[in-house]
């Protein structure tokens, strides 16, 4: 196979952002994707599936946890990519792209998880020739800034 515009790629990243079990379980659908920025955001409804405090309808830490290190491990795959530029063959990209993950992730979390839709971003602080360093942070439809993340993948 040939190497694929940037375009082709998104669409790549796309079908391979939907065909994650635990990705469609949450119902995480992907909602921007920013090739040349380095950027990617993902969106969720909350669901009675995925709260954690009954008594205050909010989501599952774990929920948010999730959300966070797919949107910040995907943007990685991004940032990784465009730093093996032509020096690698597609080949040996897919390979190191499909091995790709988290080695270390802190996440913080701000505010309880009320609302009805959840909006994840993730933005690059550092790729390096192994490892990308990724920022995520979630927001509930009102714009309230419910956790960050920071993680650490490995490529």
């Amino acid at each position: 196979m040939t190497e694929p515009s940037a375009d082709e790629f998104r669409k790549l990243m796309e079908g391979v952002f939907e065909q994650v079990p635990f990705v469609r379980e949450i119902g995480l659908k992907l909602h921007g994707f920013n090739f040349a920025e380095q950027t990617l955001s993902a969106k969720f409804a909350r669901t009675p599936k995925l709260i954690g405090n009954h008594f205050h309808n909010i989501l599952h830490g774990g929920v948010i946890a999730t959300a966070l290190d797919t949107v910040g491990g995907f943007t990685a795959m991004v940032a990784a990519y465009q730093r093996m530029g032509g020096a690698i063959d597609w080949e040996e990209k897919v390979q190191r792209l499909t091995r790709l993950g988290t080695v270390d992730m802190r996440v913080d979390y701000l505010k309880p998880g009320r609302g009805e839709e959840f909006i994840c971003g993730g933005s690059i602080l550092r790729v390096g020739n192994k490892l990308v360093v990724s920022r995520m942070e979630l927001h509930n439809e009102k714009q309230e800034l419910i956790s960050t993340g920071t993680a650490t993948f490995l490529y």
